[in-house]
């Protein structure tokens, strides 16, 4: 399994497209129950097979991810072959990223000292569905990259 299987709560909320990979699989309702009964390792398997598809259909439609903490915003775009990264890094008095109000007040204060602004572009390592991936680990999450692209346009504009 490359990735975590589904909690329960998600099975039942994609449970249409969880029947129609069964019956990709060649496996009907009466086929499924008997398996239920019989062949739970066979279960298992497909439970992960079917996350493990649910998984890479996300992580392949990401083009943007954003990671907050109060004092730091990671913004990415994630190409096929390479990330780049905008980062936003400030003094923890100053606001809280982690809230609309934090990172509005900080557009006003980008030329200033007291906000550090990097720009990074690596390839990915090992992969670009396993970075996608951990970086959803740890809280990130997908945007339409209007964050991304706003700061974007500050560093063809600015002498920071």
């Amino acid at each position: 399994m490359r990735y975590h299987k589904l909690s329960e709560a998600q099975f039942h909320e994609m449970h249409e497209e969880f029947a129609i990979f069964l019956a990709t699989q060649g496996i009907n309702k009466q086929a499924w129950d008997l398996i239920k009964h019989e062949e739970p390792d066979r279960i298992e398997n497909l439970l992960c097979d079917f996350s493990d598809l649910v998984w890479d259909k996300v992580i392949s439609k990401c083009s943007y991810l954003e990671f907050t903490t109060p004092e730091q915003i990671f913004l990415f775009q994630t190409n096929a072959d390479r990330v780049e990264a905008l980062i936003i890094k400030i003094d923890p008095t100053l606001a809280d990223l982690s809230t609309v109000a934090g990172f509005e007040k900080i557009l006003g204060q980008l030329e200033s000292n007291q906000v550090e602004i990097l720009r990074a572009s690596k390839t990915y390592q090992p992969s670009r569905n396993e970075f996608i991936y951990d970086y959803l680990k740890k809280g990130a999450v997908l945007s339409e990259g209007q964050r991304f692209n706003l700061l974007q346009s500050y560093f063809f504009n600015s002498p920071k």
